[in-house]
């Protein structure tokens, strides 16, 4: 039980940070010219989609039962996982 408690929180907390990468990727936009506020716009609509999947499995997560912990537990961290590597894929275009 206390390992799947800390599990959640470190997920949770993944989530936040990767909350605020994002939330920077969006004040580049507002800064950046036309042409890339455009590009950062579309990427940031790809990544709330994202967001919005690694937060439905981590629900999902704190819901299952023992007998469906390990495979959403893989399905939650696949989420996370994808969301950071856009995240950090579209910062490092953007890093200027």
């Amino acid at each position: 039980m206390e390992e799947k408690k800390s599990y959640l929180q470190k997920m949770a907390e993944g989530l936040e940070q990767l909350d605020a990468k994002v939330s920077e990727l969006k004040a580049k936009a507002a800064k950046a010219g036309e042409d890339a506020k455009v590009e950062i716009d579309k990427r940031v609509s790809e990544l709330t989609a994202k967001q919005q999947e690694a937060r439905e499995k981590l629900q999902e997560l704190k819901e299952a039962g023992a007998e469906k912990w390990e495979s959403l537990k893989g399905r939650a961290e696949k989420a996370k996982d994808n969301l950071e590597e856009a995240v950090t894929k579209i910062l490092g275009k953007f890093k200027k």
